[in-house]
């Protein structure tokens, strides 16, 4: 096979797993990303391959098969430092750190939040790296560690407020609430859940306005 037959096999067969996504027919996506990967690595193309392992680990994700989705981000996450792509290599370590707290190994998560983190700031991407603390943040609320996830947490908060971030504002607010209502910190908590509703509401974000306006209406009824 020539090269651009090799490309142009590749091409059709990414466009397949697309169309068979679009119809949830995930098992026959998987088998058109891992054929286009192949033939995409057979040619040389790092950054297509990665986009087809991509795919396919992120339907493994989506899926609930957590161990094939983890060694495909596992994959995706060589094939971007071999090709010096420290922008995409930091997002897949996200998803990974993502994937990891999900699996409840929640040491491995920290790590690659910490590494995503650095190559974001590298990157110039600050909102970027301020959602790693938040990640941080996250995993340590599921350890039960309320110290160290309001520290991540308002970490996270001052870095998003410097950068005009209202979304992700309101976003640390609510999560430092959550925080507070389950140490039984209930005025706190309502202060913070009361501001991140007020930034919902005024940047139009509909549904975590109605989920926090939830979050007040039953901590208020304790």
């Amino acid at each position: 096979m020539t090269s651009d037959t090799t490309a142009d096999k590749a091409k059709s067969l990414a466009q397949n797993g697309l169309e068979h996504l679009k119809t949830g027919s995930y098992a026959a996506a998987l088998e058109a990303f891992a054929e286009a990967a192949g033939l995409y690595g057979e040619k040389g193309d790092t950054a297509a391959e990665a986009g087809m392992r991509m795919n396919i680990a992120d339907i493994f994700r989506a899926t609930g098969q957590q161990d094939q989705a983890l060694a495909a981000y596992r994959q995706v996450e060589t094939l971007r430092c071999a090709m010096g792509d420290n922008t995409g290599l930091a997002s897949t370590k996200n998803n990974i750190g993502l994937l990891l707290t999900r699996m409840k190994r929640h040491d491995e998560a920290m790590t690659v939040f910490r590494e995503a983190m650095r190559l974001f700031e590298a990157c110039a991407l600050p909102d970027r790296a301020a959602e790693q603390l938040g990640n941080m943040g996250s995993v340590c609320r599921d350890r039960g560690e309320s110290t160290p996830a309001l520290d991540f947490y308002h970490q996270a908060l001052q870095r998003f407020e410097q950068s005009g971030n209202r979304e992700r504002v309101a976003d640390q607010h609510a999560n430092i609430a959550y925080i507070q209502a389950m140490d039984g910190e209930t005025t706190s908590a309502l202060s913070n859940f009361d501001k991140a509703r007020t930034i919902y509401e005024h940047i139009g974000h509909t549904e975590k306005t109605r989920q926090t306006a939830k979050n007040i209406e039953l901590l208020q009824s304790r």
